[in-house]
């Protein structure tokens, strides 16, 4: 029998130090759990394959299984005991930061892509958030890598949705307010990006090639009080951080 763990639903976790035989006699022990999971009135079953295991995961599918979640090296499957059991749904947004940087001079931080997709003809510096991130470090560490800027977060000023956005997920973009620490641009990151400037307020807001979007940005952060952060530690048993804004 395939050794598993209890989860929150009623459900059972496949303890992947448990798979260790061929494909066939996987296939079999697999099966047994599946009964198994039905005589204890179980609602799910879950297990993670690694990539090496392709033809676990193939026994798996013929099994009942179906794809939950994917990363670079272990997939994720889920079978449904029960018809109508509840299995929390698979990560659906990436998330990216962005950054309003205004040193003492009244200029804004602007960067330039080399793969330039913009409607401006530069943009606040930003990027996507790594596995694990805080989002006041990710926001930090990406002005740094554009701009060579050290910066430091005073608050949140902005939330923006979109869907559909890469692989047919949803994106959310959150735009900070940051205190610039430092006022010397040194691109760290050249490969993604061309140019990095400071740029009067003023002119920022009076040039025609600034989309209005970016302006929006800038004038929200300006203008609002924004949500300022508060961080926990243990406040959620097995959690790394939490961040909470407001």
């Amino acid at each position: 029998m395939l050794h598993a763990k209890e989860d929150l639903y009623n459900g059972l976790i496949v303890e992947p130090s448990s798979i260790h035989e061929s494909s066939e006699a996987f296939k079999i022990k697999l099966h047994m759990l599946i009964k198994e999971a039905h005589k204890q009135e179980k609602n799910l079953i879950w297990i993670d394959l690694e990539r090496q295991q392709a033809q676990h995961i193939a026994m798996a599918l013929e099994s009942g299984f179906e794809f939950h979640n994917c990363e670079p090296h272990r997939v994720t499957l889920t079978y449904s005991v029960k018809a109508d059991a509840y299995i929390p749904v698979a990560p659906t947004h990436t998330v990216g930061v962005g950054a309003v940087v205004i040193n003492n001079a009244n200029e804004l931080l602007m960067v330039r892509d080399r793969i330039h997709t913009s409607n401006s003809l530069y943009k606040l510096p930003g990027g996507m958030l790594e596995h694990g991130d805080k989002l006041s470090d990710g926001v930090e560490r990406e002005v740094w890598e554009e701009t060579g800027i050290e910066s430091k977060l005073i608050k949140m000023v902005s939330l923006l949705n979109a869907h559909p956005h890469r692989f047919n997920k949803s994106n959310m973009y959150i735009v900070f307010h940051l205190e610039a620490l430092s006022t010397k641009i040194n691109v760290i990151d050249t490969h993604e990006i061309e140019e990095a400037i400071w740029m009067p307020l003023d002119e920022f807001f009076s040039h025609e090639e600034m989309s209005k979007f970016q302006k929006d940005l800038v004038r929200i952060t300006l203008e609002s009080v924004g949500l300022s952060r508060e961080e926990y530690q243990s406040l959620v048993r097995n959690q790394k951080h939490v961040e909470v804004y407001g």
